[in-house]
């Protein structure tokens, strides 16, 4: 009898013990699914699309995602987007967030949805860029106006390199892009258009000058069969912006993050993987180029004078 008594105390022990540690252990997860949760709010987006080369380039971002957030105190997490008009509204989503965009979005994103500019690269030691028209060596064109009939490739409708300066030359030369081509090609990225026109599926782009020379640091081949042809600009760079809900003080922290980087070894290391100088600051009047174009163009029909 005394025998049973033990056995069940010692039942009721184990028992016991296997409900405390239970208890323990949920509660530990619990804890620790708070704090990741917790974390998980504090990164704000990195939304990119289209501004650098997409090939072998997502560890350089979040590389350089991570040493800007650490030195603004501002932890961001990249998002890659497949447009112009996603990154817009991924930005009007998360109003908080940080992008990496182009002039012409900028622009139109200022004036609708409060976007701010928090910095611009410095390419080739300038803030500045051209949009390179580039065919095939074999072809007898010297101007993206020789190509009448012909198919265009562009990256994204709302990109100033690809298709708002050719339209905008068009539009001066008195034509309308939409009718000037035989086809638009709509190719998603400068990357693929240059591809595009070195497979025989467009006879001629307009490209981000900066994306073209890093393009053929890596595939120097296409330097044999493609060449530019004529040189538009130059124009205000791909900027750094924020959402409208980034307060002065953390962007005067990122533009300070930004515009050190050169200064120390890791982001000189960062910098020269992406063939970029450094980052400057600039107001808004900067992109003043680009809101001319777009007046001119129409485009869009609210474009800020």
């Amino acid at each position: 009898m005394h025998s049973q008594r033990r056995t069940a105390h010692r039942q009721r022990t184990v028992s016991s013990g296997w409900l405390i540690s239970g208890l323990i252990l949920c509660l530990l997860t619990a804890s620790t699914q708070a704090h990741s949760s917790h974390d998980s709010r504090l990164l704000h987006p990195f939304i990119v699309s289209g501004v650098i080369l997409n090939s072998d380039n997502a560890g350089r971002i979040e590389a350089f995602a991570r040493i800007l957030g650490e030195a603004a105190g501002y932890p961001l997490q990249v998002r890659f987007v497949d447009s112009y008009s996603a990154l817009s509204a991924a930005l009007r989503k998360d109003p908080d967030a940080i992008g990496w965009t182009c002039g012409a979005p900028y622009v139109e994103d200022h004036l609708n949805d409060g976007q701010q500019l928090v910095s611009v690269p410095l390419f080739l030691a300038r803030p500045t860029y051209h949009s390179l028209i580039i065919s095939r060596r074999d072809r007898p064109e010297k101007s993206l106006l020789d190509f009448r009939g012909k198919v265009l490739a562009y990256s994204d409708k709302r990109s100033n390199s690809s298709y708002m300066v050719p339209t905008y030359q068009l539009k001066q030369a008195g034509f309308e892009i939409q009718s000037y081509f035989r086809l638009l090609l709509h190719a998603g990225s400068h990357e693929r258009s240059i591809e595009a026109v070195a497979n025989g599926l467009a006879d001629v782009a307009a490209v981000d000058e900066y994306v073209w020379v890093e393009y053929l640091k890596i595939h120097p081949d296409i330097g044999q069969q493609l060449h530019e042809i004529e040189r538009l600009g130059p124009f205000p760079f791909t900027p750094i912006v924020a959402g409208k809900a980034v307060d002065q003080k953390t962007i005067e922290r990122l533009q300070q993050a930004l515009t050190g980087l050169a200064q120390k070894p890791a982001g000189k290391k960062l910098l020269d993987s992406f063939g970029l100088d450094g980052f400057i600051t600039r107001d808004d009047d900067f992109y003043q180029p680009i809101k001319d174009m777009m007046r001119t163009l129409g485009w869009p029909q609210d474009a800020p004078q």
